[in-house]
C-alpha cells in the first residue's frame, strides 16, 4: 500500500491574537467612559440665588485674655450664655475658634471646654495660610 508522506499542517498561533483583542478592548471600553455625551442638549435656565454660607459662630480669644463672640467684646462671666444665644440662632452647633499665637494653650483649652458645656459639638480652629 502507498502510503502518503505526511505534510506538517498549517496552523495560526492564537495567543498573541487574544491578548491584542483583549487590549483593544479594553481601549475602547475606558475611551468610551470618558466621551462626552453625544446628545447635544439646550439645558433651561433659571433665576435663582447662589447658595450662602452658613452664618458662623466665631469666638476669638485676644492676648490679653478678652473674648469676643463675633464682633462683640464680651465679659468673661457672661461668655457660657451669649455663646449659647447664638449657637441657638444658629443651625448648627459649630464654633469658629480664632486664637491669637501668643494666647496661652491653657488658656485656649478651658474656652474650649466652656464652649462644649454651653453645647457646641463640632469645633473649627481658624488659621492664616502658610506664606511659603
Amino acid at each position: 500500500m502507498f502510503s502518503r508522506p505526511k505534510r506538517p499542517t498549517l496552523s495560526i498561533d492564537m495567543a498573541p491574537l487574544i491578548d491584542v483583542v483583549f487590549l483593544l478592548l479594553i481601549f475602547f471600553m475606558l475611551t468610551s467612559s470618558f466621551a462626552p455625551p453625544s446628545v447635544p442638549l439646550t439645558l433651561p435656565q433659571a433665576a435663582s440665588q447662589a447658595p450662602g454660607e452658613a452664618p458662623k459662630v466665631i469666638v476669638s480669644l485676644a492676648p490679653d485674655g478678652t473674648i469676643s463672640i463675633g464682633d462683640a467684646v464680651i465679659p468673661n462671666s457672661d461668655f457660657e450664655p451669649m455663646l449659647q444665644q447664638a449657637l441657638d440662632q444658629n443651625t448648627t452647633a459649630t464654633v469658629h475658634f480664632r486664637g491669637d499665637k501668643s494666647v496661652d494653650y491653657g488658656a485656649f483649652l478651658k474656652l474650649i471646654s466652656r464652649a462644649r458645656a454651653s453645647g457646641a459639638s463640632q469645633f473649627h480652629l481658624v488659621h492664616d495660610p502658610a506664606q511659603e
